[in-house]
């Protein structure tokens, strides 16, 4: 059994100079992660750049920062999206603090598939302060 040295439920995330290192505490969405990335080559994702299976470790190019949800540009996130899903590739963690933004490229970049699948798969039954679930598919 693999030594637990995350202390809390969460992953645990550190970035340092042009990379993003990504620790998981579970073994399932370590795995299931690293195989959208290993498998999916699409764009408006980070690049994966190296793996560790003995200590839970992504490492990614890092390729933007946070934004707050009022500057979003809804349409961009909607045609992104909309191409996720041509590709049989549902995020299902539509969340705020699931995108980055790269002011330089004008892109914006999903992150955090550890709960990706190919059909939309609606975990969270109730909404959190940062969900993006009724912007990006209409729901009222």
């Amino acid at each position: 059994m693999k030594q637990n040295y995350l202390k809390n439920p969460h992953n645990k995330v550190f970035m340092k100079n042009k990379f993003v290192y990504k620790f998981f505490k579970s073994d399932k969405k370590y795995l299931n992660e690293k195989f959208f990335y290993l498998n999916y080559k699409i764009k408006n994702i980070p690049k994966l750049i190296s793996f560790s299976d003995s200590r839970r470790l992504l490492i990614f190019n890092n390729v933007g920062s946070r934004i707050r949800k009022k500057d979003l540009n809804v349409e961009k996130l909607k045609i992104i999206n909309e191409y996720f899903i041509k590709n049989n590739v549902y995020h299902n963690d539509f969340r705020v603090k699931n995108i980055l933004y790269n002011k330089k490229d004008n892109t914006y970049y999903w992150i955090d598939f550890e709960y990706w699948d190919t059909h939309f798969t609606d975990y969270r039954k109730s909404k959190v302060s940062d969900d993006l679930r009724d912007l990006l598919f209409n729901i009222i």
